[in-house]
């Protein structure tokens, strides 16, 4: 079983439209302690919504409840990482530098810049891995959800199947 990811999770809009995307909130929640959003997360998850994508509507019901939406009050401090990222990555990496706890992104720079930052980081596919580990999803499911990440939203994929990265498969 993988160690624990310190906590809260702070989760960017990409982590949290991958598991809207398979209705797997419920997944995502109950798999990290505490899962956590900035308000620019929760912005872009509502524009997505504006734009068509209501597969998103369950990721905003679930902020304020079973996700917390934290503010961020010193990302001015931190001009590096506003320049390099976009306002959800560079609000959410500065919560994690800020007030601890793990920084849940894909994206590549944001990821570089939390492991400059000693800030540890994961993705929707260690969430994923995290659920399975858990029991809180199976490999058939999560490999299922992998493939409509990948397929249908384009989301990159780093292996075929999460039982790749699965500690003990049995």
């Amino acid at each position: 079983m993988r160690e624990e990811y310190p906590q809260p999770v702070v989760l960017d809009a990409t982590v949290v439209s991958n598991f809207a995307s398979t209705d797997g909130i419920s997944t995502l929640v109950a798999s990290v302690a505490a899962p956590v959003v900035v308000p620019s997360v929760r912005r872009e998850i509502e524009q997505g919504i504006e734009e068509g994508h209501g597969y998103l509507d369950s990721a905003v019901a679930a902020m304020g409840e079973t996700i917390s939406v934290q503010s961020v009050s010193a990302i001015e401090d931190h001009a590096a990482i506003r320049d390099r990222l976009d306002d959800g990555e560079s609000q959410s990496l500065v919560r994690v530098i800020e007030q601890g706890g793990t920084l849940a992104t894909d994206d590549l720079a944001a990821r570089r810049l939390a492991t400059d930052n000693g800030v540890p980081v994961t993705g929707s596919v260690g969430i994923l891995v995290l659920a399975v580990e858990r029991g809180h999803l199976d490999v058939s499911t999560a490999d299922e959800w992998l493939a409509v990440w990948r397929d249908v939203r384009g989301y990159y994929a780093p292996v075929a199947s999460v039982s790749e990265l699965i500690d003990d498969p049995s």
